[in-house]
C-alpha cells in the first residue's frame, strides 16, 4: 500500500511541474506575442511623432516575424502624462517609450512630477535635430536679430510660444534671453503642432519649433523661420542662418530615443537595440528622415547609455546655471 501511495505522489509531482512549466514542460512564451506600443506624449504631427511613426514603418522588419509597433499618442500636461504612463508602464517590452530631453528635466521644473531620468533605460538615440526660431510673417521679420532688436524696443509685446512645460525649446528661449538680453513672454503649449498652429493663425507672434514641424509650413509660406539653433544651416533650409552667424552665441538640439523601464529583461532589451539599430542603418529610413527634417543619428546599447547619463548631466548644470526652481 505504501508502495502505491509513494508512486501516486511521485506521479503527481511529475504532472504538476509539467503544468508549471518545469521539468520537460512548454518554455514560456516567447517575446513578442502581441503589438509593440510606442508611447508618444506629444501630439500627432508633431516631431516626435513624425519620428516615431517612420521608425515603426521600418523596425518591424528587424523583429520575429509578425511583430508590430503601434504608435499611441498620450497628449496631457505638456508631456507629463504620456512620460508618466512611459515610467510606470510593466517592465516586459510591449510598451517602449519615445522621449526627449524633456522627460529628463520636468523632475526640476514640476513639483510632484512622478519620474526622473533613472526611470527610463535608453535603447537607442535615432535623431538629433536643432529647432527653427519661426515667427508669423506679418511681423516682418527677416531673422532673429529683427526679432531681438524689436523685442528690446518693445519689451514684452510679442509672445514666444513652446510646445510643453519648460521643456527643451524652453531652453532655447531661455539661451536667446540670456545671449541678446531680453526678457521674452512665454506662451507655452501641448507640444509641436498647436504651437505651429498657433504661430500661423496669429495667436502667437514667435516660437521655437522641431526643423520636420515647420518644413511644411515654411514653404507654404504661412511661417518665417527667422533663424536656427543648430551649428550649422540645415540642408533642408540653406538661406535660414544660424543664431552665431547673426551674433547671438547661441548653438541648441534636441535628441530623440526609444527607452523601456530599466527592469526590463536584458534579452528583451538586445532584441529592441538590435532592432532599432538596423532600422537607423536602414539608408530608406535615413533617407525619410532628411525628408522630414529630422537629423537621424544612431546611438545604441551601451554607448547610448553613457550618452543619456553625459547629456543629463549637460541639462541638470544648465537648470542650476539658470536657477530654475520647480513650481
Amino acid at each position: 500500500m505504501k508502495r502505491i501511495v509513494l508512486a501516486m505522489l511521485v506521479l503527481t509531482i511529475v504532472v504538476g511541474s509539467l503544468f508549471a512549466g518545469g521539468g520537460g514542460g512548454q518554455a514560456a512564451p516567447k517575446y513578442p506575442q502581441r503589438p509593440i506600443e510606442i508611447i508618444v506624449p506629444y501630439s500627432v504631427g508633431g516631431g516626435q511623432d513624425i519620428w516615431a511613426r517612420i521608425t515603426v514603418k521600418y523596425a518591424d522588419k528587424y523583429m520575429p516575424a509578425g511583430t508590430r509597433f503601434v504608435v499611441s499618442n498620450i497628449t496631457a500636461g505638456g508631456g507629463i502624462a504620456g512620460a508618466t504612463v512611459m515610467a510606470s508602464s510593466k517592465p516586459d517590452g510591449y510598451q517602449v517609450g519615445a522621449i526627449v530631453p524633456f522627460q529628463l528635466t520636468d523632475q526640476f521644473i514640476n513639483k510632484g512630477t512622478p519620474y526622473t531620468e533613472a526611470h527610463f533605460y535608453p535603447l537607442a538615440f535615432g535623431s538629433s535635430d536643432g529647432n527653427f526660431l519661426i515667427a508669423n510673417p506679418n511681423l516682418g521679420f527677416k531673422d532673429a536679430a529683427d526679432y531681438i532688436a524689436y523685442e528690446k524696443a518693445n519689451p514684452g509685446k510679442l509672445t514666444f510660444g513652446v510646445g510643453g512645460a519648460y521643456n527643451s525649446h524652453d531652453f532655447f528661449r531661455w539661451k536667446i534671453e540670456l545671449a541678446a538680453g531680453i526678457k521674452t513672454n512665454r506662451l507655452p503649449f501641448n507640444g509641436g503642432a498647436p504651437t505651429l498652429a498657433a504661430v500661423i493663425g496669429g495667436h502667437c507672434d514667435v516660437a521655437s519649433v522641431s526643423i520636420s514641424e515647420a518644413l511644411a509650413a515654411m514653404e507654404a509660406g504661412q511661417v518665417v523661420a527667422i533663424g536656427i539653433s543648430d551649428a550649422e544651416r540645415s540642408p533642408l533650409a540653406p538661406n535660414v542662418k544660424t543664431m552665431v552667424e547673426q551674433g547671438i552665441n547661441v548653438v541648441h538640439s534636441q535628441w530623440r530615443c526609444m527607452t523601456v523601464p530599466p527592469e526590463t529583461p536584458q534579452d528583451i532589451k538586445d532584441m529592441l537595440i538590435e532592432a532599432f539599430r538596423k532600422t537607423f542603418e536602414n539608408p530608406e529610413w535615413v533617407q525619410e528622415c532628411l525628408q522630414a527634417g529630422l537629423n537621424p543619428i544612431n546611438i545604441t546599447g551601451k554607448d547610448a547609455v553613457k550618452f543619456y547619463q553625459e547629456d543629463f548631466q549637460v541639462y541638470k548644470n544648465l537648470v542650476q546655471e539658470l536657477k530654475i526652481q520647480a513650481q
